[in-house]
Order: structure tokens, then sequence, then C-alpha cells
């Protein structure tokens, strides 16, 4: 029996990091058990559909809403910044005939500090600021850039030239099809543009905090983010849900078939998160912009054949495990919105990158004055004293 003095308490080890705080943050609360999501102190309840994604963009990056002279000047200073360098319009022309849209856009924006003398590293002191803040925006400008060309040059088309009276939402379904969008489109992608801009550490933030926390550049911070939502754990997901609704077909189709995948124990599209107990609140306002744009349209039958679903889902869910905290998340209605604007399914999380980048730069603003890089440490739980053997020895 071994003594006390020899004796060893294993390390905890949180599998993916869950229950562990890696920082403090001013920029987002996501609320998993009550269903609240917080930009900056205001609800996003309080933002969907009192604002534009310019003015929530401003929010994250300087801490309050803009007034009317901030606002037009950051819309001017984005409307400027949409052309992108040659470096740049090289590469996609190269690469789209060849590459889905997330690897477009993930080489598109590596290449976006070539030939850019700005600088915004490394950050230590806040009179550096100012010019990684002109960098944000001149980011978000330029990846809705980087998704219309890549996507249009994949398709064999020209590029369209972005207009300066366009806002965000508007230049890129702009530059995006080439003719000019109704205002319930316009509508319905600030709305999904503001839901999805900022959600807290979830993985592609973290990753991009990551890599600015080694005091590199923010376009290689981003760069790793865009890498990091490409997987279907976090946001490729939208494009399968339309594909379950294609399948399910009609009202009458729903239960037997979210019975029959449960029987299976398949994964239900559009379902389920690690952080929210309860409905995703970003899927309330999405619903919420559906109605709006189905009012707008006359086609209500997709949004229709969603609330089944997920009604049926919730339901089938209680029935078999009481208690079930299963709820829908963002992804539900995102496809839904995404499908109503006439984005085309694969350049749905592309998409969902425009928003999210003005998130990622908040971080990786909040991330620039620390000194510390982030170093997590592990268990070695390989083997140990083996011994060296020749080549011509080894069987």
């Amino acid at each position: 029996m071994s003594s006390p003095e020899t004796q060893t308490t294993e390390p905890k080890i949180y599998d993916g990091l869950k229950g562990v705080i890696a920082a403090k943050t001013e920029i987002a609360e996501v609320d998993g058990q009550n269903g609240k999501l917080t930009l900056r102190g205001y609800d996003i309840s309080s933002l969907s559909g009192n604002v534009t994604f310019e003015e929530v963009c401003f929010l994250l990056w300087h801490g309050k809403l803009p007034n009317r002279g901030e606002y037009d000047a950051l819309k001017a200073e984005m409307s400027a910044a949409r052309e992108l360098p040659e470096p740049t319009l090289a590469t996609l022309r190269a690469c789209a005939p060849f590459a889905d849209g997330m690897d477009i856009l993930r080489i598109g924006v590596s290449t976006l500090t070539i030939g850019d003398d700005a600088v915004d590293w490394p950050i230590n002191a806040p009179a550096d600021m100012p010019s990684a803040l002109r960098r944000a925006a001149r980011l978000q400008a330029q990846i809705a850039a980087v998704v219309a060309h890549g996507y249009r040059l994949g398709e064999g088309l020209e590029i369209v030239e972005p207009k300066p009276e366009h806002g965000l939402a508007e230049g890129l379904l702009y530059m995006l099809e080439g003719k000019e969008p109704s205002k319930a489109r316009v509508a319905g992608l600030n709305a999904y543009l503001v839901a999805v801009a900022e959600h807290g550490f979830n993985a592609s933030t973290f990753a991009g905090r990551v890599i600015q926390s080694t005091n590199s550049d923010m376009v290689s911070a981003l760069t790793g983010a865009i890498g990091a939502l490409k997987g279907w754990l976090h946001g490729g997901v939208p494009g399968p849900v339309l594909d379950m609704l294609d399948e399910i077909g009609t009202a009458e189709n729903v239960q037997p078939w979210i019975s029959a995948a449960l029987d299976r124990k398949e994964r239900i599209m559009g379902f389920g998160h690690r952080v929210y107990q309860v409905r995703d609140p970003r899927a309330a306002l999405l619903s919420d912009a559906a109605d709006k744009m189905a009012d707008e349209t006359g086609d209500h039958h997709l949004l229709d054949l969603i609330k089944i679903v997920e009604q049926t889902t919730v339901d089938e869910l209680e029935k078999r495990k009481p208690g079930n905290k299963l709820r829908a998340n963002v992804e539900l209605y995102a496809a839904l919105i995404l499908h109503a604007v006439d984005i085309p399914s694969e350049m749905f999380t592309p998409v969902f990158a425009v928003g999210r980048t003005s998130g990622w730069t908040a971080h990786i603003l909040e991330q620039m004055p620390k000194s510390l890089i982030i170093r997590p440490e592990s268990i070695y739980s390989g083997p140990r004293g083996l011994l060296f053997i020749p080549m011509d020895e080894r069987e």
C-alpha cells in the first residue's frame, strides 16, 4: 500500500474545455439556462428589427451604439473598403473554379495582408488601437466582397463591382446577383447578419483569439476563425436543414419522418446546442424575421413546415425522454431566411462568416492588449521507456 507521500491525484481533464473559463469579456454574454444573448449590455431581442448590421458592428467594436455622424462615417469607411486588392482578385480567379465556398473564403481572406501596410500588430499600446479598428472595418467590408466575387467566379460569371450607396446587406446581395435586391430581401438578410454577428467564446472565436494571443495579425486570426467555422459541428449545418425539409416534403410526413429518424438515433438538423438548455434566442429572432418575409412574399410553405417540424420534434423528444432539453437552434430558421433571400445553399456558411466577422474582429481587438499567450497544458497518455531499434532490426 502506497504512503500518502507517494500518492498522486490525476488532474481533471475538461474535454473540449467544457466548463473552463478562459477569460473575461465585455463583448457578449450567452446565458444558456435562460436562453438570453446580450451584446455589450443589449439583449439581442431589443436590437433585432431595430438596427442595421453596421450599427451592430459599431457596437461590438466600440462598446456603444453609434450616433448619426458615427454611423454615416462607418458606412462610408466600409463602402470605400469593398474593392479588393489585385492579389486577392487574382487568387480568387485562380481558385474559385476548383474550390467550394468556405475554401475560397479562407484562401481569399488569407491574401488580404498582401500589399497592405496597415499596422495592427503587435498591439500592446492604446495608441495602436485606431489602426486596428480601421482594419476591422475594412475586413468586414472585404469579406463580403470575397464571398460574392468568389461565388460568381466559381460559377463562371464576371464579378459585380459594389455600389457606394449600398449598405452591407444590400451590397452583398447586389454583388452576388448583379441586380438591385428588394427591400424585403435586404431586411431579411440584415436580420440574419444581426442574429449571427456574435456569440461568445464559440470554437471559431476562440481560435481567432488564440492566434491573436501570439501577437499575430488580424488577418491571420480571422483566417483561423474561418477554418474553425468550416466544420459541420460549428457552422456547416444550414444546408442540411433544407435537405431535411426537402426529404420531409409535406406537413403530413413530419410526424412519421421525425419518429423514424429518432428510432434510428439520427440527429435532427437544427436542434441542440452546446450552451443553450432552452430554445436558442436567435431562433426566435429569425422566426419573427421569417414571418415578416413570408407576409411580404406570400410564400408560407417552408415557414409553416419548419414550425411543424420544430413542435413535432420537441413533442416527440418529450414523449421519449421526459425533461429533454433539446430545442431549436439558430440554424433551423437561418436556413429558412437564407433560402428566402435567395442565397444558394452552398453559400450559407460563407454568408454566416460575413455576419460573424464582426464578432470575430471584436474579440481579436479585445485580445490585442493582453500580453499572455493562450497556451493550455495536456496530460501525456502514451507509452514511456521505449528503446531505440535501428531500422534494419525492426520487425
